[in-house]
């Protein structure tokens, strides 16, 4: 039986949009029908390589096409904001990338207009379909853990500040905390259960990358000019449950390791990184327990991603990652910036309503 086709408009023509056009154009019933980017060359470029029709500066000509029932949204993490309101406001269904939004303001907007206008928005975190973290979300749903009341979460670099978009106030606004640590901290939360959280305390620095060129042979380029965002940061959690998070996070470090990512449960604890591990008693001996699943390649990863995103579609599902517990991410993201900016002193937080 043949699959109804869906045609779909991309929004942003920089690099992230060719992951998602490549993945695009090898799912079966997907049609990319046009493509916006204000660089107009840039679009050109991607319409070229996977054959898309129609090319637009202004992303609202895209909009204007009926025939476009979901749109990707590619552009930098200050341009999340306008494309994903409009579009949703067009009777549209979108998949954003990660984060959510550069400002906390801005993601609880999007979250509010989809629950409005009853169309999908999911934002694009790949690190839910891998087969570790799959399995570690069923384990502790199982209750083998029992109610989590520690845990760490990691994304670290030794030396990989990205450059570009990515490190400037404008395009980014926030550093390696939304970049790389959102996939960490999302990562947490979901294996959590998306408990409430009620404070921050958290340091920041771009220390490194204010004093350091890139090192030889390596294929991060950026300047100590440019370098505006955080490449730096560790952040202490607490949520309504009485649990603590902590997240580390960093682009650039003089170090080859900051940890790993793990959960403290009373029954047992669960290491997620580098390999999935339990940790519990059994017969009266310690027992360590690998369950045998391995993180698959990225490119499977945006792969499964994408094709649920257009399966929760057609079946006339949620969006597979819920964007109220997205959210969250930016909740806490907001609590770090502004702890960072009062010396690390622990910040309330409170997670907006929506209706």
């Amino acid at each position: 039986m043949s699959i109804q086709s869906i045609r779909v408009g991309v929004i942003g023509a920089g690099g992230i949009s060719h992951v998602h056009l490549r993945t695009l154009t090898n799912l079966p019933g997907i049609e990319v029908i046009a493509i916006a980017d204000v660089v107009r060359s840039n679009a050109q470029t991607r319409a070229e390589q996977f054959n898309i029709p129609t090319i637009f500066e202004d992303y609202h000509d895209l909009l204007a096409l009926d025939e476009i029932e979901a749109v990707h949204v590619c552009t930098f993490n200050q341009a999340h904001r306008a494309p994903t309101v409009d579009a949703l406001r067009a009777g549209k269904h979108v998949l954003v990338e990660k984060p959510m939004a550069a400002t906390l303001v801005d993601a609880t907007e999007m979250v509010r207009t989809a629950r409005q206008t009853g169309k999908l928005l999911m934002c694009a975190l790949k690190t839910r379909y891998s087969d570790d973290i799959m399995a570690a979300k069923r384990i502790i749903e199982s209750g083998d853990l029992g109610e989590i009341y520690y845990a760490e979460t990691v994304a670290a670099r030794r030396r990989g500040i990205p450059g570009g978009s990515f490190v400037r106030q404008a395009s980014a606004g926030i550093g390696a905390t939304a970049d790389i640590g959102v996939y960490s901290l999302d990562t947490a939360l979901h294996l959590m259960g998306h408990p409430t959280p009620v404070s921050v305390s958290a340091i920041t620095t771009n220390v490194i990358g204010k004093t350091h060129q890139p090192p030889t042979g390596a294929g991060w380029r950026w300047t100590a000019e440019s370098l505006e965002v955080e490449e730096f940061g560790v952040a202490w959690i607490r949520f309504a449950t009485g649990a603590v998070l902590v997240l580390k996070t960093t682009w650039a470090m003089h170090l080859d390791d900051i940890g790993d990512t793990f959960f403290l449960g009373p029954k047992a604890g669960l290491r997620l990184t580098p390999e999935l591990k339990v940790y519990r008693d059994e017969w009266g001996y310690l027992v360590d327990i690998a369950p045998q699943v391995k993180p698959p390649p990225d490119v499977e990863l945006f792969r499964r991603e994408i094709d649920d995103f257009y399966k929760a579609i057609r079946e006339g599902r949620p969006a597979p990652i819920a964007p109220e517990g997205v959210l969250l991410t930016n909740v806490i993201i907001d609590g770090i910036m502004a702890s960072a900016q009062q010396g690390g002193r622990e910040v309330a937080i409170t997670v907006p309503a929506l209706d």
